[in-house]
């Protein structure tokens, strides 16, 4: 028995994981991330673009940027990143997470 794929099943399946995908990188996770990831130029700083090519945000540069000097040198994007997994819920292997509350119960 063949089983036959459109390309519209296909784009649907595609679209599909992209948007189950993107939320979790946009959410902050920079879990693996090093500054190295992120500096294109090699300049030893991350400017705005660079940060945005990651897909992060203009809110999310400025937050990281300490000084405002509109560029991220290394201890600004440790300290960052440092903020970001302190955000992220914590689970223990096995751990049961709580159930979000339901509506109209």
């Amino acid at each position: 028995m063949k089983i036959r794929i459109s390309k519209t099943m296909t784009r649907l399946a595609a679209l599909l994981l992209g948007v189950v995908v993107v939320p979790t990188y946009a959410a902050g996770d920079l879990t693996g991330m090093s500054f190295k990831d992120f500096d294109a130029n090699k300049d030893g700083y991350l400017s705005q673009e660079e940060f945005k090519a990651k897909g992060k945000d203009d809110l999310a540069f400025k937050a990281a940027d300490l000084n405002g000097d509109e560029r991220l040198d290394p201890s600004e994007f440790d300290k960052y990143k440092a903020r970001k997994a302190g955000d992220q819920p914590k689970s223990e292997p096995g751990a049961i997470q709580p159930k979000p509350a339901q509506p109209g119960y």
